[in-house]
C-alpha cells in the first residue's frame, strides 16, 4: 500500500479510531484528522475533550494528526439550513447534510488537496467501485442495527470513488474487541447520540429554543377541541410524543400517550392524538414527491424498491411512478408512518442505495395531481 495515503476523520470515538487502526494494519499511510465543529452553544469544553481524545488515538497508533477548523462551514452549510427548515415548519435531517456538506464535502476537498489518495470515516456502510463507472455505489452495512447508509445517501456518489468504510463488514461488538486489541482508550467509550455538530449536552429542542423564541400555542385534538398548550409549532415534528402539556381536566389514569398528528405554523396550532389516530390519519398517505434527488444507479420507470424515510425506520415496498432529473414520485405499497416534509427519503434495492432525496410533498395515494 506504499504511497496510498488515507486521511481518516477522527471524532475521538471508538468507531473512527478502529477505522484508522484497521487501515494502518493493512499498510496504508494513515493521517488522522479532527474537525473543529461549530457549536451553537459555545461549548468549548466539549470540543476540547473530543479533540484531545482524537489526538490520543493518533498518538497510540503513531500516525500524523491534523486539526481542521470547519466551524464556519458547519454554521453556514448545516446549522443555518437546520434552523431555516424548522422556522418554515419542515423536518430537516442535519446529520445527512453534515455528511454531504462537511465530511464528504469540505473535508474531502481539503484532504485531497493536501495529498490524500482516499478518505475514510467510522461509518457503518459499504462502498462498491466498478471500473469505468464514475460513481461509487453505496451499500448498507452488515450490522443492520448500526447501518448508516440512510444518513449517507445524500452524498455525491462521485466522492465515494475515493472513500473507504473499514467498518462496513463488522459488527459493533467486533469493533470494540478490536479497539481493546489495539490498546485504544476508546474501547469502552460510550457512543455519541448527539447532533453531529453539538454533542450530547443539550437536546435539539433546547438548542432551537435559543434561536427561535418560544411562543405558546393551542394543543388540539382531532375534533378541534383545545386540550393543552405547546411552546411553538416550529419545535414539533409528526409522530413526536413529548414536549407539550395537557390540561389537568383532560388527564386520566387511563390516558394513553399522545402523538403529534399535524401542525399549522401560521395558526401556531399542534394537533395530537393516540397512536391509532395517528395511523388512521395517515392511512392513505402513500404518495410522496422526493426533490433534489441523488442518483447512484440509473433506472427506468416503472421501478420497484424499498423506501426508508427515517433512520432505522421501516423499509416500505414501493415503486417509482415518475422521475425527472431532479424529482421523483414514489408510491408506497402501504401507508407511511408519520411522514414529514423535509425528511430524507432513500430507496434501496437489496443492499444497494439506488437514489435518495428530500420529501417535498405528501399526498393521498389517489391524489395524482402531484404528478402534474
Amino acid at each position: 500500500m506504499s504511497g496510498k495515503t488515507v486521511f481518516v476523520a477522527l471524532s475521538g470515538g471508538v468507531d473512527s479510531s478502529v477505522a484508522a487502526y484497521l487501515l494502518k494494519q493493512k499498510g496504508f499511510d494513515v493521517v488522522g484528522v479532527y474537525f473543529k465543529n461549530f457549536n451553537p452553544l459555545g461549548d468549548r469544553e466539549f470540543c476540547k475533550q473530543a479533540g484531545a481524545s482524537a489526538q490520543k488515538v493518533a498518538e497510540t497508533l503513531n500516525i500524523p494528526f491534523k486539526v481542521y477548523d470547519l466551524q464556519k462551514e458547519y454554521e453556514q452549510k448545516v446549522f443555518d439550513y437546520m434552523l431555516k427548515s424548522y422556522k418554515q415548519g419542515i423536518t430537516p435531517n442535519p446529520d445527512a447534510f453534515c455528511n454531504r456538506e462537511i465530511k464528504f464535502g469540505v473535508f474531502a476537498q481539503r484532504a485531497f488537496a493536501e495529498g490524500a489518495d482516499k478518505i475514510a470515516t467510522g461509518h457503518y456502510a459499504r462502498v462498491l467501485n466498478i471500473p469505468f463507472y464514475k460513481k461509487g455505489l453505496l451499500l448498507s452495512a452488515f450490522d443492520k442495527n448500526k447501518d448508516q447508509s440512510y444518513f449517507l445517501s445524500l452524498t455525491d456518489p462521485t466522492v465515494f470513488k475515493r472513500v473507504i468504510f473499514p467498518l462496513g463488514k463488522l459488527y459493533k461488538s467486533e469493533v470494540r474487541k478490536l479497539a481493546k486489541k489495539a490498546g485504544l482508550h476508546t474501547a469502552d467509550k460510550k457512543d455519541s447520540q448527539g447532533l453531529c455538530f453539538v454533542g450530547e449536552k443539550e437536546s435539539l429542542r433546547g438548542i432551537l429554543q435559543k434561536f427561535i423564541k418560544p411562543h405558546k400555542g393551542k394543543l388540539i385534538d382531532l375534533s378541534g377541541q383545545i386540550i393543552g398548550e405547546h411552546d411553538g409549532a416550529e419545535f414539533y415534528t409528526i409522530g413526536q410524543r413529548r414536549g407539550f402539556s395537557i390540561f389537568p381536566e383532560f388527564q386520566t389514569p387511563e390516558s394513553r400517550p399522545l402523538f403529534v398528528i399535524d401542525k399549522n405554523i401560521k395558526k401556531n396550532t399542534v394537533t395530537v392524538g393516540t397512536q391509532e389516530q395517528l395511523q388512521e390519519f395517515y392511512k392513505t398517505k402513500r404518495l410522496i414527491k422526493i426533490s433534489n434527488i441523488n442518483t447512484f444507479l440509473d433506472f427506468k420507470i416503472p421501478f420497484k424498491g424499498k423506501l426508508r424515510i427515517r433512520h432505522r425506520g421501516e423499509l416500505y415496498e414501493a415503486r417509482v411512478i415518475k422521475k425527472t432529473d431532479s424529482e421523483a414520485l414514489v408510491l408506497s405499497c402501504k401507508p407511511l408512518f408519520a411522514p414529514a416534509v423535509g425528511q430524507v427519503a432513500t430507496l434501496y434495492v437489496g443492499e444497494f442505495v439506488w437514489f435518495a432525496g428530500v420529501i417535498s410533498e405528501i399526498r393521498a395515494d389517489n391524489d395524482l395531481s402531484i404528478a402534474r
